[in-house]
């Protein structure tokens, strides 16, 4: 028996077979044909060439290459996936002139039928299938005669991409079996390879994030103040500590050539060595300028003007800064820092020193509103940080939950005038129905039908006023408990009506 077949030069052979005495002669598969020696020397070439390679461009042209050698086919294309767009797409297309980039979505066309089903897709005719789209053959003039398509997966067998041969060489050749034991096991290699450059690139992409942040922890605390200046009559102290490696603030304490104490605390928006780099540029400028620039106004606007040229839109540095002399006086200026806490003196209660400018770089050009100085006696503190948490306790007795029991139990609520007016409308009342109900005992008693004290009860019991005005304290308790429900803490009568007059009732 005779048959004709494609080897993988494209040749035009006709093998012959002899059928042996006492078999039946088996027809040859024009599909089946062992590896050559030449395509295992291809395989293990490119093998080697995807385990060494560390660029994503080298390494698609690698394989696109080795597909159309070991297939012998006209053109060739690996397409990779992108998940954040669920596209496929491919910049290296052997055959094809212009070398820019191809994008199509996941599941267009044959190669996006092989990498949603994640199996070797062979289309013997094209024109005959559905997926296929003619639209580029119509343009060049090129005739796409058949196409296999095999999935690359990684380690955990799924698809991280696509490679596709087109048109086997040779007139009427098609692919055999062979080229498609060979694509996949080519396939399967390049999906693994492509792993492992992603997390070649995901694992350089955190070493170089970790040794980033690593500089700007240094740079940070290269900033901190290796010791307290020494100010008569001021006892000044800081501390600092990073929310996660490092972060964009900073503090500073120094003394100033005429005495005072230099007080700094500045915190730039965002982490990582930027923000780092940001604020140091912030306090080397509050540094060098304080030397002839006395006036923290004045040295704040100046910074921004220079801060604001370089920094990128969106960013930002919240700065406080304060000159405190040795008698109390502090002259000080916040863009946008809080929170401020002063205390005049021990015994005193602490009041908050709000910032009277935006932060730096936001306007290029700042409004220059004074604040007013503040006044520190001996004994007093000043409190400036980026973040602060306060804890207050109450004694026994005094505590929120201990003041709403007395507020439901009535003992503590203030009447209104509204409240005691009715009370003492209602007292009246009851003085003179007790006369009334009185005098009835007598006249009844006149007409010889005196009432049992069944009768007077019941009618003393029933109608008596205070009966109503008994449910006053209760109907008040039930105002302010509705207005709990909105988060709303009513301490007074007076309180539950207002909160009538605007309807949140």
């Amino acid at each position: 028996q005779r048959s004709a077949a494609c080897d993988t030069t494209g040749a035009r052979r006709r093998p012959r077979t002899r059928a042996r005495r006492g078999t039946r002669p088996q027809p040859m598969s024009a599909t089946s044909h062992a590896i050559s020696a030449e395509q295992m020397r291809l395989v293990l070439d490119v093998s080697r060439m995807l385990s060494v390679t560390a660029d994503l461009d080298p390494l698609l042209k690698h394989i696109t290459e080795a597909v159309a050698a070991l297939l012998n086919c006209d053109r060739a294309s690996t397409f990779l996936h992108e998940p954040a767009t669920d596209e496929l797409w491919t910049k290296v297309a052997l055959g094809l002139s212009g070398g820019q980039q191809i994008r199509i979505p996941a599941g267009a066309g044959i190669v996006g039928a092989a990498f949603k089903a994640n199996r070797l897709l062979h289309v013997p005719r094209p024109y005959d299938d559905p997926r296929f789209n003619p639209t580029n053959d119509r343009k060049t003039g090129f005739i796409t005669r058949n196409v296999l398509s095999a999935p690359m997966v990684d380690l955990q067998r799924q698809p991280v991409g696509v490679i596709q041969a087109i048109n086997k060489r040779g007139d009427g050749c098609d692919f055999s079996d062979n080229d498609k034991a060979m694509l996949q096991l080519l396939a399967e290699q390049a999906g693994v390879a492509i792993q492992r450059f992603h997390l070649q690139r995901g694992a350089i992409e955190s070493m170089a994030l970790r040794k980033e942040l690593d500089l700007a922890k240094r740079v940070q605390e290269a900033m901190i103040p290796k010791t307290r200046p020494d100010v008569p009559g001021l006892d000044p102290a800081g501390w600092t500590k990073a929310a996660s490696v490092n972060g964009g603030d900073c503090f500073d304490l120094w003394k100033l050539p005429d005495g005072r104490l230099g007080i700094l605390v500045a915190d730039a928006s965002g982490h990582g060595i930027a923000p780092a780099l940001v604020v140091m540029q912030a306090r080397t400028l509050v540094r060098t300028l304080s030397d002839t620039e006395h006036d923290p106004l004045k040295l704040l606007v100046r910074i921004n003007a220079r801060l604001s040229e370089d920094m990128v839109a969106g960013r930002f540095v919240t700065v406080f800064l304060g000159f405190l002399a040795p008698d109390g006086w502090l002259e000080w200026s916040s863009g946008g820092h809080a929170p401020i806490l002063l205390r005049p003196a021990p015994g005193r209660p602490a009041r908050s020193l709000e910032p009277g400018l935006p932060p730096i770089g936001i306007l290029d050009e700042m409004m220059e509103e004074a604040s007013p100085p503040a006044r520190l006696e001996p004994g007093g503190t000043l409190v400036v940080s980026d973040w602060l948490v306060v804890r207050i306790t109450a004694a026994a007795g005094s505590t929120f939950l201990d003041r709403m029991i007395s507020l439901v139990e009535g003992a503590s609520r203030q009447k209104t005038p509204n409240e005691i007016a009715l009370d003492i409308l209602l007292a009246g009342m009851t003085i003179i129905f007790l006369i009334a109900v009185s005098s009835l005992v007598g006249i009844a008693s006149w007409n010889g039908e005196p009432p049992s004290v069944t009768v007077l009860a019941a009618l003393l019991i029933t109608l008596i006023p205070t009966t109503i005005g008994g449910l006053l304290s209760a109907i008040g308790i039930a105002g302010m408990d509705r207005l709990v429900r909105f988060n709303v803490l009513a301490t007074s009568g007076r309180a539950v009506e207002a909160a009538g007059d605007v309807d949140v009732l």
